[in-house]
């Protein structure tokens, strides 16, 4: 049987290819994909700004169902929110693979984000059978070592698109909630001010995931007009256009908000390097900045150190999400459907990809993604 993968061969080299469909190995499974999210980095990797392995199938955000597995599978992939693999289960894929053997994994295990010897299907490559490592493929092959998580009844195939991406703020936000030694439970009255640079897919769903989690102030800031008037709807009380204000605008702004003491927390999703020192300087003392827009290397940040120092600043580095839990409470977010999320999505046709990745024929969806099934 044939079947249907958007390969990139290298800078710029997009196309569809055919491939036989493969057979699991006893230790492996296959999926039959749904849908698949059009992520910042899968187009930095098209592009060459990524260092990877061509060719590869681009793709992470992944909603999908199980097609077939080997009879030792269930030994070998770890199954997430499901009792054993069943064919037809709907799943997400944590699209990375640890070692379970280095530094991080044998001392952090929930820190699965910082194994030094971690896969994921873009690094693995298409190049060789089994081929179907990435997610804008008609299947995707599951090695041992992947977790999945099984999806929730009452969540849609389109909505589940967003677990992936949403899964980064529900990492900050529990990352917030340690640093703050918050009880358990997904409920809780945040005080701070949560001022967040960005209103991108990422940004929208920290503004989401923010105002789920009991933040009773927020404020978006972005340069498209249309997307903080949607952000207002996933519960910003505040937004800035970038280019109507100054920095020092923008700093008053946001202390006049929080009766002169500034923001507790900062969170910048946009890559422009010149926004963390912006942040620091209207952070209250003992904020805590979150940096996570800088998947690629945009050049330095200029910072004065000693608003650092006078004010013990907390600067976190945020990357991605610890673990295959963070995912399944992503899901469960989504799944209580609080929020208009499908404003968020924009779905088209795998042989679309030419308008959609090289056009940027999105019509300005915040998560454009490819519907496969």
């Amino acid at each position: 049987m044939q079947i249907t993968a958007l390969q990139c061969s290298g800078p710029y080299k997009l196309e569809l290819i055919q491939f036989q469909k493969p057979e699991p190995a006893d230790d492996s499974a296959l999926l039959k994909i749904k849908t698949c999210g059009i992520c910042g980095t899968d187009i930095h990797g098209i592009e060459g700004k990524r260092t990877l392995k061509y060719p590869f199938i681009p793709g992470h955000e992944i909603v999908a169902t199980i097609d077939s597995f080997g009879k030792d599978a269930g030994k070998f992939i770890k199954y997430i929110n499901g009792s054993e693999l069943k064919v037809g289960d709907r799943v997400t894929v944590n699209p990375r693979i640890v070692c379970g053997r280095c530094y991080y994994c044998i001392n952090f295990p929930m820190d699965q984000e910082m194994c030094i010897n971690s896969k994921t299907a873009t690094s693995i490559g298409s190049g060789d059978y089994p081929h179907l490592f990435g997610g804008w493929a008609e299947y995707m092959y599951l090695l041992p070592g992947s977790e999945i998580i099984k999806l929730p009844d009452d969540l849609s195939d389109k909505n589940a698109t967003l677990i992936e991406p949403y899964t980064c703020a529900v990492g900050c936000i529990d990352r917030y909630k340690y640093i703050h030694r918050w009880k358990a439970g997904d409920a809780f009255e945040i005080n701070d001010t949560i001022v967040i640079y960005g209103a991108g897919a990422i940004g929208m769903l920290m503004v989401a995931g923010f105002h789920l989690a009991g933040a009773k102030n927020i404020v978006a800031i972005d340069a498209i007009k249309d997307k903080l008037v949607l952000a207002q709807e996933f519960g910003a009380n505040h937004t800035i256009n970038i280019l109507e204000t100054s920095a020092n605008e923008r700093i008053k702004i946001i202390k006049e908000l929080t009766q002169g003491l500034g923001a507790g927390i900062v969170i910048e999703v946009c890559g422009i390097p010149e926004v963390i020192n912006e942040g620091i300087n209207l952070l209250k003392r003992k904020g805590i900045l979150f940096e996570i827009g800088h998947l690629l290397d945009a050049g330095d940040a200029r910072i004065n150190p000693y608003v650092l120092c006078r004010n013990e600043i907390q600067l976190l580095g945020h990357y991605a999400y610890p673990s295959s839990q963070s995912m399944l409470f992503a899901a469960k977010l989504l799944e209580r459907g609080e929020l208009p999320y499908e404003k968020l999505l924009k779905f088209f046709r795998l042989d679309q990809y030419k308008e959609v990745i090289f056009d940027k024929k999105t019509e300005n969806a915040i998560k454009p993604a490819f519907l496969i099934y």
